[in-house]
């Protein structure tokens, strides 16, 4: 998306990243969101919402080093992690409703993952606390993947019934495609 920054491309009259903070926040849980050190105009778009806005050195080395650092940064009292890309215009309170439905259904997994309709994986994910520890080793910019393949036994994956988390803005025709389904 260079030049543009993707998650201040306006989406419904704000931010994308507004959009999905204000989206997270309608679920009611301790929200933490990662951003490039300030001055940045993503600091801006978040100062008047109720949630936790830090910067982590870490994060230059991409999605994993966020990760590595958010995780090590959270509360001893902290059971779960639910992890969401802010790149996903499309992700409602109903997509968590459903994700935290199917942790009580199934609680004896570690991991939980909606399936986008075509079986892809998608957002948010859930992670248990006894999976944390496996985040101080990741690196790069796989994100939580090397998480999610050593706790594979104990992941459940479901079908989304609505895969609001399953369709991210990384091109700007992906942008144009999300702005003409709206109208």
């Amino acid at each position: 998306m260079a030049p543009d920054d993707k998650l201040m491309l306006p989406i419904h009259g704000r931010s994308l990243l507004r959009h999905l903070a204000e989206r997270v926040l309608e679920v009611c849980v301790p929200t933490l969101v990662a951003l490039p050190q300030e001055p940045h105009p993503r600091w801006q778009t978040l100062e008047d919402l109720p949630l936790r806005r830090v910067s982590y050195p870490d994060s230059a080395e991409g999605l994993s080093g966020t990760l590595r650092a958010a995780v090590a940064d959270l509360p001893d009292t902290v059971s779960h992690l639910c992890v969401v890309l802010a790149d996903l215009p499309q992700i409602a309170p109903s997509d968590f409703i459903e994700l935290f439905q199917e942790r009580r259904l199934h609680s004896d997994c570690l991991i939980w993952r909606p399936l986008s309709p075509n079986g892809k994986p998608a957002h948010p994910t859930l992670f248990h606390r006894d999976t944390f520890s496996a985040f101080s080793h990741i690196s790069g910019d796989d994100g939580a993947k090397p998480v999610i393949a050593k706790f594979k036994s104990a992941l459940h994956e479901f079908s989304s019934t609505r895969g609001g988390g399953s369709y991210d803005i990384d091109t700007p025709q992906d942008y144009k495609t999300y702005l003409d389904s709206q109208s």
